[in-house]
């Protein structure tokens, strides 16, 4: 086989080095080039602590000139002064990349591959690792050209002639935002440093960007050298398509992160080992082609490029709103840096640096932590609203059970409530409660609207405040125009003729083809309606509820007033957000006014629709401030559920907590985040860095009912038991 390596990466090279090695008689050129210089990358972080190759001599090769960290500097300047964290224990390697790319180089002649400035003519096997090359390589590489991803913000590169001591992270306020820098030892002499900014804030220093460099890091003082390498917009892209025909991407051709997440080198040298794989494997199989190969690669790794992707640009979002938290403690700011990307948690942290962590925990518990205990794991912590103090972050998701007799709920919902409170959860919601009958979504649902549901619900907050330290909240709701369907075992079909009922929505657009038409609403619903509300909230009182939650997401009745893909009326309901507000405003202080005032009040909303015409996430900070500004204690922040299409392709952990830290610390509203909260580092993280207050459990507590109990046992922290399980406490756990 001919192959030609278009293109010098770590990736493409290290791809060439394997190919050579496993079929001698393979022909491998590689592209004759200038590198211009080469930013150092991260090769391992705590929680990718080890990178193992296939290839031991190049392996050998690089472990020679990497350089190991024990520790991670963040610094926070403004005009008032300049403070800094210094973290030990951290351990990272990272590697200079003008270095790594002679390493492989090296390895790549003595491999047998060529080098050459000549194209080969009609090569098998194409791997592109410049995509600056794609337009001189035919057909195929035609189909692999993609736009470039623009972005306002500037990114400079710089070679320091020192070495740093540390990962440093430096924040800058400047007068017309925050420039961020990351400085990477990378030799024994040399620091790579990125400063990154909006174009405003870093055009000031332009004329005299070296003692701009020197002021922000005072290590770099004295001779120390600083050289500009390069000036250009962040350099991020992600190929949707790798491969057509006989040629593929590679490396940074097909995949460009964010710098600030690192592992870009590490990651293509796994791409390379699985294409080689991949062509090794079709080679020995009849008709088969390189085009399968390649086509069964990218099917394997472009998934893996994606997630770093949704790393990365976790990231790189919170370097882009840093300004957001600026005024948090110091060590708690630190703490919010080094998890920016999600996937280094509280657990890695508290592994590593345990007196660090041991600071967030006591900033976060605040005052009331005394000075004989040590503070709690975050989630651990209480929170308080109004007169109502929950004893812990965790919070059990309302989820909808279909298990109610005409509105009543039954033994299921005690024990299914009580189990939670039992298990540890400090804040308990019941399901999604409808406050007409024409308001379920299905003969089976809860229902506050009826005098018999009140002993009915009162029996299970009874049970919960006598056995358990939880408190106990409902959700008030009226499904809208996703009412009269089957329960969700039987398909959310629509009923039959003699079961179903008429559905009222804003407008008289249907949920989706073959479900029933609404009525548009009249003046008259719309007050009947409110009025339903306040009613529910009155009795919600008088079952004894610590909380009401108001649904006004995932397409219901007041969320499809809010979004202008179901909301299409003319009238003074309709058409801006502030009328399309009107009304879910309107049942809001319906229900605050017909409630203990002592008690609160959430809000759930849908902060996105996921369709470009929906509700966006800038959107969410306007119509959270809203009802905070009418009385709304803490927004639950969801997302989708207004038309069919109700996620994003990908539902990856954590995939809605971005939307509530962009709530809480730029619209400066308490929140609480669902959706893919999987773990105690997860709670721990999202509490600790202040992306949320609270943390909602759905399908996870419906796996395991005693989570934040497991939770606790795992992190050495107590958490009381109801009196008849507390021998629980004292019983041996074994694995396996």
């Amino acid at each position: 086989m001919n192959i030609f390596i278009a293109g010098q990466n770590p990736a493409s090279l290290y791809a060439a080095i394997l190919l050579r090695k496993a079929c001698p008689d393979w022909q491998v050129v590689i592209s004759q080039e200038d590198t211009r210089a080469l930013p150092a990358d991260i090769l391992t972080n705590p929680v990718k602590p080890q990178m193992r190759l296939r290839d031991r001599e190049v392996a050998a090769a690089i472990a020679a000139i990497t350089v190991d960290i024990q520790r991670v500097d963040v610094s926070r300047s403004s005009p008032a002064g300049q403070d800094i964290r210094q973290i030990e224990g951290l351990a990272y390697q990272t590697i200079s990349g003008s270095e790594l790319h002679n390493a492989l180089r090296e390895a790549a002649l003595k491999a047998g591959c060529e080098f050459s400035t000549a194209t080969p003519e009609n090569p098998d096997l194409v791997l592109v690792g410049d995509r600056n090359r794609l337009g001189a390589l035919g057909a195929d590489a035609a189909h692999l050209v993609a736009p470039p991803q623009t972005s306002s913000r500037l990114h400079l590169q710089f070679r320091v002639g020192a070495n740093a001591g540390a990962l440093a992270f430096g924040f800058f306020d400047t007068a017309h935002g925050v420039i961020s820098a990351v400085l990477i030892p990378d030799s024994s002499r040399s620091s790579s440093l990125v400063l990154e900014g909006a174009q405003s804030a870093i055009a000031p220093y332009e004329n005299d960007l070296l003692a701009f460099c020197k002021t922000a890091f005072p290590q770099l003082t004295g001779g120390v050298e600083i050289e500009l390498l390069s000036r250009e917009s962040s350099p991020v892209h992600l190929a949707r398509k790798w491969q057509a025909g006989h040629v593929a991407l590679i490396g940074a051709a097909a995949s460009q992160p964010h710098y600030s997440i690192g592992l870009v080198a590490r990651s293509g040298f796994e791409d390379a080992e699985a294409l080689v794989d991949a062509l090794l494997a079709h080679s020995s199989v009849p008709d088969a082609s390189v085009p399968d190969a390649l086509s069964a690669w990218q099917a394997l790794r472009l998934p893996k490029a994606e997630s770093l992707h949704r790393a990365a640009d976790s990231s790189a979002t919170w370097l882009a709103h840093v300004h957001q938290v600026y005024d948090m403690p110091m060590s708690r700011y630190a703490f919010a840096c080094l998890t920016r990307s999600l996937r280094l948690t509280y657990t890695h942290v508290k592994h590593a640096a345990p007196a660090f962590t041991r600071e967030v925990d006591a900033i976060v518990a605040g005052p009331a932590t005394g000075t004989a205990n040590a503070p709690p794991p975050p989630m651990f912590t209480p929170y308080s609203m109004r007169g109502l103090t929950i004893p812990n972050r965790m919070s059990f998701s309302p989820m909808c059970m279909y298990s109610s007799n005409e509105g009543t709920v039954s033994d299921f919902q005690l024990v299914h409530l009580g189990a939670r409170a039992v298990g540890g959860f400090g804040l308990v919601f019941a399901e999604m409660t409808n406050v007409t009958p024409q308001g379920r979504m299905t003969h089976h649902c809860a229902g506050m609207y009826s005098p018999e549901h009140v002993p009915a619900f009162k029996r299970i907050t009874d049970y919960v405040h006598k056995h358990t330290e939880s408190k106990i909240a409902i959700q008030l709701a009226h499904a809208g125009r996703k009412g009269s369907i089957s329960r969700s075992w039987e398909k959310d079909v629509p009923l039959s003729p003699e079961e179903e009922w008429e559905t009222l929505a804003p407008s008289a657009i249907a949920y989706q083809q073959g479900r029933p038409l609404p009525r548009e609403m009249t003046l008259k619903d719309i007050q009947d309606v409110t009025d339903a509300f306040a009613k529910a909230a009155r009795m919600s009182g008088e079952a004894g509820f610590d909380m009401i939650e108001i649904h006004a997401a995932h397409g219901y009745l007041l969320s499809s007033f809010i979004s202008p893909l179901s909301n299409r009326r003319a009238d003074a309901y309709g058409g801006s957000l502030h009328n399309r507000m009107r009304f879910p405003l309107e049942v809001f202080e319906a229900i605050r006014a017909n409630f203990p005032q002592e008690k609160p009040i959430s809000v759930r909303i849908s902060a996105s629709d996921w369709r470009s015409d929906g509700i966006q996430p800038r959107d969410a900070i306007v119509i959270s401030k809203m009802f905070h500004e009418r009385g709304a204690d803490i927004i639950a922040v969801s997302s989708s559920g207004v038309t069919p299409e109700r996620r994003p392709a990908v539902v990856e952990r954590l995939y809605q907590l971005a939307f509530s830290d962009a709530i809480h610390n730029e619209g400066k509203v308490p929140t609480m985040t669902v959706g893919g909260v999987l773990s105690h580092g997860d709670c721990n993280t999202i509490i600790a860095s202040g992306r949320a207050d609270i943390c909602l459990m759905a399908r996870g507590a419906l796996n395991d009912p005693y989570f934040p109990q497991h939770a606790a046992r795992q992190q050495g922290h107590r958490l009381p038991w109801t009196f008849p399980y507390a021998r629980a406490a004292e019983t041996p756990v074994r694995a396996g």
